[in-house]
């Protein structure tokens, strides 16, 4: 049987810890093309957010997500395997971590059609100083830069 590469890979150890956010660039103009209203936009842009990986086995990890106004712990997350979790909005989402080239993608997709979060990827790579998370929408890339 073929295994897809995706699913057989490791989180690189460099992204295994606590990353906490320093800034960002561009973020208010994503979510405003994201379609979000100004009053959540505030919150988010305005939340501490900090996220951390650890390594639970050989190719799984915990992943947590620790905001101002919501933590997300998702457990035992396997590379290219489908999982389903929490998304911020407090509903589920059918979620799926996986590498491709440098970059850590988190993709989520809401199993509710009328959950308040849309359909994201979220990429991560690693910089010297720590952590960037990249989102694009409809030509708006946005970062955000976290440090150790």
């Amino acid at each position: 049987a073929l295994i897809s590469p995706s699913v057989a890979d490791t989180l690189p150890t460099g992204f295994f810890g606590r990353f906490r956010l320093d800034h960002s660039e561009n973020f208010d103009e994503y979510l405003t093309a994201k379609g979000y209203g100004w009053l959540t936009r505030r919150i988010v842009s305005f939340a501490s957010v900090d996220k951390v990986f650890t390594k639970t086995g050989a190719n799984s990890f915990d992943f947590d997500n620790l905001a101002t106004k919501k933590d997300l712990h998702y457990k035992n997350v396997v590379l290219g395997k489908e999982f389903i979790g929490e998304g911020l909005d407090s509903t589920d989402h059918r979620i799926t971590f996986h590498m491709r080239g440098n970059r850590l993608y988190e993709k989520h997709i809401p199993t509710s059609a009328n959950a308040k979060q849309k359909e994201d990827e979220y990429g991560y790579e690693l910089v010297s100083s720590g952590m960037v998370q990249i989102l694009e929408t409809n030509g708006i890339v946005a970062r955000r830069y976290f440090k150790r």
